[in-house]
């Protein structure tokens, strides 16, 4: 009778062990799966991130060819065309769902900056003295949404040296650089 005593508590206390072994193991298997789960997240995040990022850039960069265009006379139209900032104004409101705080209040400087541009630019006056003050208002507001961007994404500058993308090294103009 002991021997049967024995032997079943024996079982039921290998029974036990083997159950506890496999709870943490799969409790363990779980915890690699959210954390994998969560990376993937993270990943998909971030391109979307990217993705509205360099969206926007594109969209705000036809925006201020626009106003530049509109302010020269490269158009035949005395007036902005109806809807000429809704591509870039869609796009930020994308951006502003990715973006941490200083890159969307960045982006919505440097879309105020281009329409304030385009909006206020007299057509084909080019040499209209607030023609150039809300060009370099743009001008800087578009490099500081860049810069913070490009931390954002974690992109590392190669050479602090040389000037922005989109700048000319060496020139004096006012402390901003010229588009090219």
């Amino acid at each position: 009778m002991a021997t049967l005593v024995a032997g079943t508590v024996g079982a039921l206390i290998t029974q036990r062990w083997s159950d506890r072994r496999e709870t943490v193991a799969w409790e363990r298997e779980r915890q690699r799966e959210r954390e994998r789960w969560a990376r993937e997240d993270e990943a998909r995040t971030f391109e979307q991130r990217r993705q509205s990022y360099v969206e926007f850039y594109e969209a705000l960069k036809a925006m201020a060819r626009t106003a530049y265009d509109h302010c020269y006379g490269f158009t035949e139209e005395s007036e902005l065309a109806e809807g000429w900032q809704s591509d870039a104004f869609a796009k930020l409101a994308q951006l502003e769902f990715y973006a941490n705080r200083p890159v969307a209040a960045a982006a919505s400087a440097a879309y105020s900056a281009a329409w304030s541009w385009g909006h206020f630019g007299e057509h084909d006056a080019p040499d209209d003295p607030s023609f150039h003050e809300r060009q370099e208002v743009y001008d800087a507001a578009e490099l500081e949404m860049l810069n913070l961007m490009r931390q954002s994404l974690s992109i590392p500058e190669a050479d602090l040296t040389l000037p922005p993308p989109g700048y000319a090294r060496g020139e004096d103009h006012g402390g901003e650089g010229e588009q090219d």
